[in-house]
């Protein structure tokens, strides 16, 4: 058998295409109206709106311009419903906040697509809808419980995919049936992130690399932002750093949880394979505890399989488990070549909602639960409407949803292995 490894690559697929680089240095402002920290979809989707109103903003990322999580994840869009189903959030937010959220998350993935015309961004976005597979017969069964309540609440159009069709859907023989979802899509993250980048630069905002914020303190007049690369005045300070929130905001930093995702990608595979396997194109997931997220390259030519990762930023080690997943999905892989390996970190609030809002004087967008792409630049667009005034505009569903923490709690999630293992052992022996 090949060495299905060799000459992998350690860097996500998506910069092959559009590779990240060492740009030179942007010029900084000494004041602006508003700062905001973190260059991903939160942030630049912030700083789009803040330069259309005519503020001066300046966006600070720690490293090469789109080098964390808006480059690295899966480019899969979707409304992302709660994880405790609509039952689990009446019994937590009532009957009304319920249908709030649920019904505002059917609209990410329009606000996206609005979002891409509006501006011209070509990211190969395109609208295929997703398959979600039951993994045993019970877990079919529950679904369709929860896809009734669904349609429910939301009208979205989705429908049961029975056992014996699942074929129609994805060339494997691992689903129970499962769940056919129209509204879902995908995209190109990597380019995406570079058209938001445009726009912002484009709309007069700055938007600088390699420029890490290292202190914020509090002046009569708004913030003395300390950055590596010099001291700026702003009216306003936003955090957008969701994964990779770090020491200098320690309040935010114990209310998320950092959590490492990892994807592969296969070498092209030939066309009459790829047809069996994915004969709709879709976005895919499953009903496991630990669910594994797949789609075809946007060129239809290869496919990306990703999962939660246990072995830190480790690009063999992620590949060798998650070619064991894939394979258990599509077995007629065994001998396809694995081409990229990598891994970014996403952030989960203690109560799997995202976040946004304000906190002793810091506006903040966070915790998406590993579902950034579609929600990030929606509720990083949100939060400037709230920090300009706009109340009509800024309204969401998830106002005033507290940003808990844990006690003794301070931002390393060092319990989050041994709990994906044990997890992983349950999906294993079908608990």
């Amino acid at each position: 058998m090949p060495d299905v490894f060799a000459g992998m690559k350690s860097s996500p697929y998506w910069w092959d295409e559009a590779p990240r680089n060492s740009e030179e240095a942007t010029p900084l402002s000494t004041q602006v109206d508003a700062l905001v920290v973190g260059g991903g979809f939160s942030g630049l989707g912030a700083a789009r709106v803040l330069a259309r109103s005519g503020r001066s903003v300046l966006v600070c990322e720690s490293g090469f311009l789109g080098y964390g999580a808006s480059t690295r994840n899966g480019g899969m869009l979707g409304p992302s419903f709660h994880k405790l189903g609509v039952q689990g959030l009446k019994a937590h937010y009532g009957e009304e906040r319920t249908y709030g959220i649920l019904n505002e998350s059917t609209g990410f993935v329009d606000f996206i697509r609005d979002l891409l015309a509006e501006e011209s961004i070509d990211c190969d976005f395109h609208q295929a809808g997703r398959f979600r597979g039951a993994s045993r017969p019970a877990h079919y069964d529950s679904m369709a419980r929860e896809l009734e309540t669904q349609v429910e609440a939301t009208g979205i159009e989705a429908e049961l995919v029975p056992p014996h069709r699942v074929h129609e859907e994805i060339g494997t023989d691992r689903f129970c049936g499962g769940i056919r979802y129209q509204i879902d899509g995908g995209l190109h993250p990597a380019r995406y992130h570079d058209g938001l980048v445009r726009v912002v630069r484009e709309s007069g905002g700055v938007v600088a690399g390699q420029t890490e914020v290292t202190g914020i303190a509090r002046t009569g007049s708004g913030f003395r932002v300390a950055t590596s690369r010099g001291d700026v005045a702003a009216g306003q300070v936003a955090i957008c750093t969701n994964g990779y929130t770090g020491k200098v905001t320690p309040w935010f930093r114990r209310r998320v949880l950092p959590v490492r995702s990892s994807i592969i990608a296969t070498e092209a595979i030939q066309p009459e394979l790829m047809d069996r396997l994915m004969p709709t194109r879709r976005m895919y997931g499953d009903s496991r505890r630990l669910m594994a997220y797949y789609r075809p390259s946007p060129d239809g030519t290869r496919i990306l399989f990703g999962g939660r990762a246990t072995s830190g930023d480790k690009p063999l080690q992620n590949a060798k488990k998650l070619r064991i997943s894939m394979l258990n999905v599509f077995p007629e892989l065994a001998e396809t070549r694995i081409t990229h390996s990598w891994s970014g970190l996403v952030a989960y609030a203690f109560d799997h909602v995202p976040h946004l809002g304000e906190h002793d004087g810091f506006w903040y967008a966070m915790g998406y639960c590993g579902s950034g792409v579609a929600r990030a630049s929606y509720f990083g667009t949100k939060l400037v409407y709230k920090m300009t005034g706009n109340v009509e505009e800024g309204s969401t569903a998830f106002d005033n949803l507290p940003l808990q923490t844990r006690p003794l709690y301070t931002g390393n999630p060092w319990f989050m292995s041994p709990i994906i293992q044990w997890h992983r052992m349950l999906d294993r022996f079908g608990i």
